[in-house]
């Protein structure tokens, strides 16, 4: 009797152990950022310190939950196999996607949920933006995320996760 109670629980441990229905699904979270470009009514990318009239990124800040984050340079960091979320603050990185110079704050964790989460830039010349998101994150039962976002520019509902600010 003794036996058969210790082989069932040594069954039982090992069984729910294991995927019952294994998927082969990993998933890694992508982290979430505030991205922001920042151009003039032409186009011309203020943030390229090489164009004329380009925005003082020395000069520029952002508040995060009561915490003023500078405005530094991206050192690219070459990526490693498993993304973690890495908090850098406030950077001035050159974006992937549409070569221009972006500001890039963050990252927050990717697999959470965020309500009204707030970043205020102050551009140095005494004007600032608001940008806010909420995003809505959860496990479906079969085991895929499911994500939704809304993005808010100076109360204004923008789409995308680049936040196009002209200046």
């Amino acid at each position: 009797m003794k036996t058969r109670f210790l082989l069932s629980a040594v069954l039982a441990i090992g069984l729910s152990s294991c995927d019952i229905i294994p998927d082969g699904k990993i998933w890694d979270i992508a982290p979430v950022v505030y991205i922001v470009e920042v151009t003039n009514a032409q186009g011309v990318d203020l943030l390229n310190q090489d164009n004329q009239n380009a925005i003082d990124t020395s000069l520029i800040k952002a508040v995060y939950r009561g915490v003023e984050y500078k405005c530094s340079i991206d050192p690219y960091i070459a990526p490693s196999k498993a993304y973690l979320p890495r908090f850098n603050g406030l950077q001035l990185s050159k974006h992937y996607q549409s070569n221009t110079f972006v500001l890039r704050f963050g990252e927050l964790d990717g697999a959470e949920s965020y309500s009204n989460e707030e970043l205020t830039l102050l551009w140095g010349d005494g004007t600032s933006d608001k940008i806010k998101f909420n995003r809505k994150f959860r496990w479906k039962i079969n085991g895929d995320p499911d994500i939704s976002e809304e993005w808010f520019l100076n109360g204004t509902k923008v789409s995308g996760r680049v936040i196009k600010i002209i200046k």
